[in-house]
């Protein structure tokens, strides 16, 4: 016999576990303290049970429309237990799958192992040219086009090798998103090269002799922290076993063309 909304509201849940049948398979079960709707089936030859909600936040009418659209799973040979599981999962995923959750959810994992300065130059790489543009978007839809207009964004200003250390720590983020399952793929793998390569600008050395001990004169009277004046004095070292080696090749490069030289006062020779 069908159920009421008479009948459900005079069941009043005692000691013992009551059950009330609607039919198809729908059943309202009164535990101590509350009503639940469930519906019993079998699928693969084994008899399972699937939760539709408490009674009176679920409704009569809707736990028999939930019962038809699990009715209708059955008829397609879909486990209607399996794809609420599967409905769950993918409503977590959805909630903590953009990019920028998944980024930190990365750099947590990444700051167990590397110095916190190196997780916070990262973040504010992240912040200042991901974030704005990537940040919202569920990771598993961004593709290789959006990661690329970010990394021109940031070349077009000059901060090329910026650009390339983006690129990486985008591609170490998708990595660690298909370890968890949020995406299948690294978009930004496939953008190695993409920018052209970074540029070393050297400065030119001093090779007049005047400035040379001009510099020299400025490193002698340098008074500031300890820590510069040991670099200092250490360029200064190697500038000068460099030019010392470099006169002894000379020295013996005259002596093997046969030409006779004279060693004078400094080590030098004439």
């Amino acid at each position: 016999m069908a159920l009421t909304d008479v009948t459900i509201r005079n069941t009043k849940p005692g000691e013992k576990q009551q059950k009330l049948y609607d039919g198809g398979g729908l059943l309202l079960v009164t535990p101590t303290g509350s009503k639940r709707w469930m519906f019993k089936y079998r699928f693969a030859g084994k008899e399972k049970s699937l939760a539709l909600g408490v009674y009176p936040d679920v409704p009569l009418a809707d736990a028999r429309k939930r019962r038809d659209d699990a009715c209708e799973k059955l008829a397609a040979n879909i486990d209607p237990g399996e794809a609420k599981k599967a409905g769950k999962r993918a409503a977590r995923l959805a909630a903590a799958n953009s990019f920028e959750a998944v980024a930190l959810a990365w750099m947590e994992e990444r700051g167990q192992s590397v110095e916190s300065g190196q997780c916070e130059k990262t973040l504010a790489r992240f912040r200042n040219d991901a974030f704005p543009w990537l940040g919202k978007r569920p990771i598993a839809e961004i593709d290789a086009p959006e990661i690329l207009a970010v990394l021109k964004r940031v070349d077009s200003r000059g901060a090329r090798f910026t650009a390339h250390r983006l690129r990486s720590e985008t591609s170490r983020v998708f990595r660690f998103a298909i370890k968890e399952g949020y995406c299948k793929t690294d978009p930004a793998r496939d953008l190695v090269g993409a920018i052209p390569p970074a540029q070393t600008t050297h400065f030119a050395s001093i090779t007049e002799p005047a400035k040379v001990a001009e510099m020299s004169r400025a490193v002698d009277a340098f008074s500031d922290t300890f820590p510069v004046l040991c670099a200092l004095n250490r360029t200064k070292f190697i500038r000068e076993r460099r030019e010392m080696m470099q006169e002894w090749a000379d020295y013996l490069d005259r002596i093997k063309a046969g030409a006779e030289v004279i060693p004078i006062k400094g080590g030098t020779v004439a």
